[in-house]
């Protein structure tokens, strides 16, 4: 399956905007789609107008990210949305393919969600966060080009789905009375903070907390945040002291589990060992990867027990004793830390989920991993962040 290649234009004169959008083109990546996004690929001195050009002529799908203020100027033909309009323009002109745009609504007051040059096209929503896995799933087939249900033979209900695969309801319950009830269990009896200092306890105890079902068909209550954040739809043991967090791998050294305050203020921290390195990357980079994010990782694919680089994952197939393999659906992305990392796992609603807070953070866990900072002092910060309110 040939890897696709998409674009994201959004407005950038709003903040909660401009983050949602890089949250949104991570997963994308993790999704396997190839995201050309302006906070990763342009440079200082870059001419912008042409990287937009290149990226939207280049690109196989142009996710248009349609807020009011993009809708707005793209009507008035303001800002750089105009190369849109001209592509869009030319497309209709001379007959081709008109479905390489699709628009993302997010949060649009008006009656009308799209600018004028994207008007009567079929758009997907993404408004109500709580519906944002279901909507992204929807994208990921498009983009991949399968339906998102097979067309059935006559007599069949398309909109049944089996059982065993609809995924529960957690039924109103919010992520921090979610989180602090799976803490209540998983971590009975403690009050402020408790170490797991043997790892093998540590992962005993991230199993129980994370026993099924911790993923809703209406919610993802627990997110991880490290250099960004995440929410969490796998949990897997690979060994007595390593775990998988989607496609994280996490060699754990430690635990901490962090009840200070209120319910809402509960959270896990874990600090990881470093690992080998797969052997695929040239290791020159890792003293930048620190320098820059804390941490150094490597990013590959596994395919049937062996790694392949990112590259090679990225293109669905590997050359094996000489022959190119077709690696298909068998392969899986996976991240590994090979030095020394650590990160924090919260509810959804957590007041760590707080972009003002996110380079504290990060600051913070960066100077917890070279021994110049405490996880109390952590701590005392997150007790100072203002409670959220329900989204």
């Amino acid at each position: 399956m040939q890897t696709p290649k998409v674009f994201i234009s959004y407005s950038h004169d709003n903040e909660e905007h401009k983050d949602w959008v890089y949250q949104f083109a991570c997963r994308l990546v993790e999704s396997g789609v190839e995201v050309v996004l302006d906070q990763w690929d342009i440079q200082l001195g870059s001419n912008i107008l042409s990287f937009m050009e290149k990226g939207l002529t280049d690109s196989d799908r142009v996710l248009v990210v349609c807020t009011d203020n993009y809708n707005k100027k793209s009507n008035e033909g303001l800002g750089g949305v105009g190369y849109e309009k001209n592509i869009l323009t030319a497309e209709l002109f001379y007959g081709q393919d008109t479905k390489k745009f699709i628009p993302c609504i997010r949060g649009v007051t008006a009656l009308v969600k799209t600018p004028v040059c994207l008007g009567g096209r079929a758009y997907v929503d993404f408004t109500d966060e709580s519906a944002f896995e279901t909507n992204l799933k929807h994208l990921l087939h498009e983009l991949f080009g399968v339906p998102l249900k097979p067309k059935p033979s006559l007599g069949k209900n398309p909109f049944s789905i089996p059982e065993e695969y609809e995924l529960p309801s957690i039924r109103g319950e919010s992520s921090t009375v979610f989180f602090s009830n799976r803490f209540s269990d998983s971590f009975p009896g403690v009050r402020g903070i408790q170490w797991f200092k043997d790892p093998h306890e540590a992962v005993k105890r991230l199993k129980l907390f994370f026993r099924e079902p911790f993923v809703f068909r209406d919610s993802n209550p627990i997110w991880r945040w490290r250099s960004g954040d995440m929410h969490i739809d796998h949990f897997e043991v690979l060994s007595p002291d390593t775990v998988l967090l989607d496609s994280h791998e996490l060699a754990v050294e430690e635990l901490a589990a962090v009840n200070a305050g209120a319910y809402y203020q509960s959270f896990l921290y874990i600090k990881t060992k470093p690992v080998q390195p797969t052997g695929l990357y040239d290791q020159s980079s890792i003293p930048a990867q620190v320098e820059q994010r804390g941490y150094a990782r490597e990013e590959f694919g596994l395919f049937r027990g062996r790694p392949v680089s990112r590259a090679e994952y990225d293109d669905g197939s590997t050359v094996i004793d000489g022959e190119v393999v077709d690696m298909k659906c068998e392969v899986q992305l996976r991240v590994r830390y090979i030095t020394p990392c650590n990160l924090l796992i919260a509810p959804r609603e957590s007041p760590i989920n707080n972009s003002r807070f996110d380079n504290q953070r990060d600051e913070m866990l960066n100077a917890i991993l070279k021994g110049d900072a405490s996880l109390e002092a952590l701590v005392g910060a997150v007790l100072q962040l203002p409670k959220r309110s329900r989204t």
